[in-house]
């Protein structure tokens, strides 16, 4: 078997690993509306007197806010799990002939493909419930997806220190909210403190697509410089794990 073919081979196996989790699956499907819906009515309660640092609709903004927060946590949760699975199974893998570059490669790869489909679920649902047509849904997508990705790279990293489904899924739904909070610009944060919230560039980016419908082409590589830090980190994280047959 040639090394493309244990790749994608190894995409299949964590695939299928997910597909046969019904209550997962329906996550998928329903989180990202709920989220949207929860926070574009929770925030449109408030009054708009000035308490908000936000240009345009509140509730717009909030519905926004719920996209990254869904998009962020389902990623981040899935990269958790492929992190506690490749403790031990990778380790298998590693004895029957899969090299390390196959493993890395097949398990980051699901990790994209999964943050790539939560953001079209998020971008779909965004799209439906937000009042205004969405202005760049393509730009809108991408922002997403990069904030999945980040997050599904920061689930990694999690899993290598705390590998237990229940407590790291808390730990990355926690830090998601809390994420979501600095980078929302629904309140006046300094913007020294906010720039390093991973999700606070994707949002923005999100934010100009939906209510702009153009690029925020200053935020990009902002973004693209914290999935780097996290790949960085998630690739000696794996690593680390794999060599040592799984024992933090």
């Amino acid at each position: 078997m040639s090394g493309v073919n244990r790749t994608v081979t190894g995409v299949r196996a964590s695939a299928r690993s997910f597909v046969r989790e019904p209550f997962t699956v329906v996550l998928l499907v329903v989180l990202p509306a709920v989220s949207i819906q929860i926070y574009g009515v929770g925030m449109g309660q408030f009054p708009d007197v000035g308490i908000f640092a936000v240009d345009g609709s509140v509730a717009t903004v909030g519905r926004i806010t719920g996209a990254v927060f869904a998009t962020g946590a389902l990623a981040g949760v899935l990269g958790l799990f492929q992190m506690i699975s490749a403790r031990y199974a990778d380790r298998r893998l590693a004895i029957c002939g899969f090299r390390g570059l196959e493993l890395v490669a097949a398990r980051f790869t699901t990790v994209a493909v999964a943050s790539a489909v939560v953001g079209i679920v998020s971008t779909v649902s965004l799209m439906a419930l937000v009042d205004d047509p969405v202005g760049a849904p393509v730009v809108a997508f991408a922002g997403l997806a990069l904030a999945g990705a980040v997050y599904g790279l920061l689930g990694i990293v999690v899993g290598s220190v705390l590998p237990k489904e229940l407590e790291g899924s808390l730990l990355l739904v926690i830090l998601a909210d809390v994420d979501n909070v600095f980078a929302s610009g629904l309140f006046r944060i300094e913007d020294s403190i906010t720039q390093f919230a991973p999700l606070a560039h994707p949002h923005a980016i999100v934010t100009q697509a939906v209510v702009e419908g153009s690029l925020a082409t200053e935020h990009l590589i902002p973004a693209l410089g914290h999935l780097s830090l996290f790949a960085l980190l998630s690739v000696a994280a794996y690593t680390y794990q794999v060599e040592s047959g799984g024992d933090a």
